[in-house]
């Protein structure tokens, strides 16, 4: 194996082994990797992790399917905002390259913006009180509009950046199922899932794909979520996602 293909591996490996320990920042860390460490340009970077990312969900998002983990109807809420939401965004790629607008600076920072607020939800989510909250009136109310309309806000900005999928959903789906943790993870895993290959395809068809990068990513990425997935439940976990939404928070910070 080249010596850059070693190093890609083992650079991969570090990603799955944080995604493994903290359950989140796949494409969060991913991404930003490849433009920044291996070199790949924004709109390539954020095709290649979505084909990337979309083979890594559909396996979580079957295992959470059986075990009973999934709210179908909230995925299909969510879905109805977010697969637009992702076209649009993807859509809004292509019309900056026919307008003959190089894309790739403005998703550089638009990666940037995404990731520094992601970094302040984990860190909000990292320190705020464990104590399960009902939700309000408000949104019991609005619920399936709620849904529908961040469904969307999500879609639009994974379309745009791949960034986002998890972290800027989880938030929203622990106010709809407080104290059901294992339905938040599923019913977003699952959601994630359906977003991702959707996006994916539609980079993949404009041709923004570096598929020589995507088998070695999965070589090294796998190994190390499920490592990371054993070695979890024998580490702080705080500390792990403060420490992840910092370096989030940086590498938001150079992007932008």
């Amino acid at each position: 194996m080249p010596a850059p293909n070693v190093g890609l591996l083992l650079m991969s490996f570090l990603v799955g082994l944080l995604v493994g320990l903290t359950s989140m920042g796949g494409a969060a860390l991913m991404t930003p990797f490849l433009i920044l460490i291996v070199g790949v340009r924004p709109v390539l970077a954020v095709g290649t992790d979505l084909v990337y990312g979309s083979l890594t969900k559909m396996m979580g998002a079957w295992m959470h399917w059986r075990q009973n983990t999934v709210d179908i109807r909230t995925v299909l809420r969510l879905a109805c905002g977010s697969l637009p939401g992702g076209a649009l965004g993807v859509l809004l790629v292509h019309q900056m390259h026919h307008s003959g607008v190089n894309p790739d600076q403005y998703l550089r920072r638009a990666i940037g913006l995404v990731l520094v607020i992601v970094a302040l939800i984990l860190l909000v989510r990292t320190l705020q009180s464990r104590t399960a909250q009902t939700p309000s009136g408000f949104i019991t109310r609005h619920e399936k509009v709620l849904t529908v309309f961040w469904g969307a806000v999500v879609g639009f900005a994974v379309g745009l950046t791949s960034v986002g999928s998890g972290s800027l959903l989880a938030p929203f789906l622990m106010i709809l199922f407080p104290g059901a943790p294992a339905r938040v993870v599923g019913t977003d895993v699952f959601h994630a899932a359906l977003l991702v290959t959707t996006t994916a395809l539609f980079y993949s068809q404009a041709g923004h794909v570096d598929w020589g990068l995507v088998p070695v990513l999965l070589a090294g990425s796998v190994p190390g979520v499920l490592l990371g997935s054993y070695l979890a439940p024998r580490l702080p976990a705080r500390t792990l996602r403060l420490g992840l939404s910092l370096v989030l928070l940086a590498t938001g910070v150079k992007l932008v």
